[in-house]
């Protein structure tokens, strides 16, 4: 019988399970990337910088409304997450219906204040007689018309990912990229009009301008929002999801705990709004100060496709370096961050050499106007020098969120955009003027990086130190005692089988038990655990290993993994015994004389087991096996790195609806 021996989050060949959490992950952040290049792709091809400026004037207001989500959003994901764990469904449903209710309230404030306050806001901003108007109206529509259904979208986002719905929160938000790259050239350009250098003519359009771009803006994400409403009344039968307001609470463990999670996310976003604002601000009161800050635009969405795609590879890892951690595995958290090391590096140093060769082209590729493409050439040439220290500091960063040290992560941040980068853009412009003002982004993240690689040196050093004083895996001792270890399709009879098998031979059998025991040791609910215990929170692999992440880099659902692991092998070394699901097979390989069976039958013969077994429900009886399969598969697979269901590996397979339950058991009984 041959099994793996990789396991994706211990044992899996680095390089391979780095590749298996990151590639999506980056994909994720292409799609991203396109959406926030769409506004400034569009509007440049009308080659006027003013429109251009205007949208680098009105983008760290706009990013307001992305801070607020993320407070509200991002802190409520914890806390329902954190609910379930515990079987508290009247907090989970509290929490929800805060971060709406609170994100909502704030956001119409917001919304209120920007509108009756917009000239003096924008003359702060450095809105001149030539950017005005396109900054005014474009602020208009995307945030005082549209700022409540952008924010929706983004909590219910974050609310929907929650219960383990993160597809459909992916869907969600794609959905609004993809709708505002469709609907950007229709609002921004009239028929007739031509693009792409006379390539394209539009067949028809409504002629808006820079406003057209913030009317499609504002048109998808309120799609989006009513995807997301959609889901919610599909779900709202088996969710602890509620958005009514009789649920809003400000109770300390609701508000504050929401707040005190979502801070340091919205403390990051505010950070980008005020550094983009004070360069583009020094900017604009020079000569030409709009086209310096149309080029601005132009090398900052530029930097997005650096900054995205290291982003991607920096979260992408983060479950795998926080899983490492926790489970003592250091010499594996050092060999992925020296792999994640050089894969930034290598992608940084072609990034640069890209841009260093082809300025002018970049920038050809967001507007016509000659004068922009050469000041956004001059700046791309300076400003590229910062993706290095970037992409290295954005992973540095990510290694101290997976392993709990947050508020390091924190100071960090708000070190290099709050303090570094503020210091320079006034005392550069002072010595420098425009050519200083391009370098500040390269200088700022070069400094953050060697603080950063400082930080990380001294976080390595107490790794090792802690690593020589703690062996890396508690030895477990082998258990001679016969142990079966029953994996089974849903409907299969499986369970059945194990307890006539315990019966028969007068050993224990642990299903239900496990839960009993698991429950008792960690805490966690007993339905939490019969519901997550075996069963993948989504049954695509990205989404599993990002779900649910807290600031020490693990799950619940990783917690209950570890939980359940010690458990099953303590039954083992007890003594003879049958155990049934829960990756028993795999565990027990190396510790114990272990029968492992795989129970299958056709789907006709599972769906007449189900239906007579468990009863009829809503959904029919091939979806629940559906189902039910691919999220047990998706768990196996999560947690072993090998198949579910391949012969391979298992020592007996039988199909129940075939033999019968009596003749499994027979059979089962006389192979022990």
């Amino acid at each position: 019988m041959q099994k793996s021996n990789s396991e994706l989050f211990t044992t899996m060949p680095v390089g391979k399970a780095v590749a298996k959490l990151a590639v999506p992950t980056v994909i994720s952040q292409i799609v991203v990337i396109l959406y926030s290049l769409a506004d400034t792709f569009f509007v440049g091809q009308i080659g006027d910088p003013n429109q251009l400026a205007a949208l680098s004037i009105t983008f760290p207001i706009f990013t307001l409304l992305t801070a607020v989500a993320n407070l509200f959003g991002i802190g409520a994901n914890s806390v329902i997450a954190r609910s379930l764990g515990k079987n508290d469904e009247t907090t989970a449903k509290k929490a929800s219906a805060f971060g709406f209710w609170a994100s909502f309230a704030v956001t119409a404030v917001l919304a209120v204040v920007l509108g009756v306050f917009m000239k003096p806001i924008l003359t702060f901003f450095k809105a001149d007689e030539f950017t005005f108007s396109f900054s005014a109206r474009y602020l208009f529509w995307v945030f005082v018309i549209g700022g409540i259904p952008t924010v929706a979208g983004l909590i219910l986002g974050h609310l929907v990912r929650a219960v383990g719905k993160t597809k459909e929160a992916g869907i969600g938000l794609s959905i609004g990229g993809i709708m505002n790259i469709i609907l950007d050239p229709i609002f921004i350009f009239e028929k007739g009009d031509t693009l792409f250098n006379g390539a394209f003519t539009m067949p028809f359009g409504f002629g808006m301008d820079v406003s057209g771009a913030a009317v499609a803006t504002m048109i998808s994400n309120t799609i989006s929002m009513v995807y997301f409403f959609v889901i919610l009344a599909k779900i709202r039968k088996h969710t602890v999801l509620s958005i009514n307001p009789r649920r809003f609470s400000m109770e300390k463990n609701v508000a504050f705990d929401t707040c005190a999670v979502g801070f340091p996310a919205a403390v990051s976003v505010l950070l980008v709004s005020v550094s983009i604002a004070v360069l583009n601000g020094l900017l604009l009161g020079h000569e030409d100060g709009n086209i310096l800050s149309a080029a601005y635009g132009i090398t900052s969405k530029c930097g997005t496709i650096a900054l995205h795609i290291s982003i991607g590879i920096a979260q992408g890892v983060m479950p795998l370096i926080g899983f490492s951690y926790g489970a003592r595995n250091h010499k594996r958290v050092h060999e992925v961050c020296r792999l994640s090391f050089r894969i930034l590096w290598i992608f940084s140093i072609i990034f640069l050499i890209i841009v260093q060769l082809v300025p002018e082209a970049i920038a050809g590729v967001f507007t016509p106007h000659a004068e922009t493409i050469q000041t956004a050439a001059t700046f791309m040439r300076c400003w590229s020098w910062c993706v290095i220290g970037m992409s290295l500091f954005n992973m540095y960063n990510s290694v101290f969120q997976a392993v709990g040290k947050w508020k390091t992560s924190l100071f960090l941040a708000v070190l290099r955009l709050g303090i570094i980068f503020t210091v320079l853009s006034f005392v550069m412009d002072a010595f420098w003027g425009v050519t200083g003002l391009m370098w500040v982004q390269a200088v700022t993240d070069t400094v953050s990086f060697v603080i950063a690689a400082i930080l990380y040196a001294r976080f390595k050093k107490s790794v090792i130190r802690e690593a020589k004083e703690t062996p890396v895996h508690d030895p477990v001792p082998s258990a001679p005692n016969r142990v079966i270890a029953i994996s089974r399709e849903f409907g299969s009879g499986g369970r059945t089988i194990g307890r006539e098998v315990a019966k028969k031979l007068g050993i224990p059998c642990y299903d239900s038990e496990i839960i009993e025991k698991i429950s008792a040791e960690t805490g966690f609910a007993k339905e939490y655990i019969e519901q997550y215990g075996e069963y993948a929170i989504s049954d695509n692999l990205y989404n599993n290993a990002l779900a649910g992440r807290t600031y020490d880099g693990q799950s619940d659902a990783d917690k209950l993994w570890l939980a359940q692991k010690e458990v099953i092998t303590r039954l083992a070394k007890e003594g003879p015994c049958v155990i049934v699901g829960r990756c028993a097979d795999y565990i027990l390989r190396n510790t114990a004389d272990c029968l492992s069976v795989f129970i299958h039958a056709s789907d006709e013969k599972r769906t007449e087991r189900i239906v007579s077994v468990y009863g009829q429900h809503e959904e029919t009886p091939a979806k629940r096996l559906h189902d039910k399969d691919k999220k047990r598969k998706a768990y196996y697979e999560l947690y072993t790195g090998t198949s579910w269901g391949d012969a391979d590996n298992y020592a007996l397979c039988l199909d129940s609806g075939v033999l019968g339950i009596d003749k499994c058991v027979e059979l089962i009984e006389n192979l022990f």
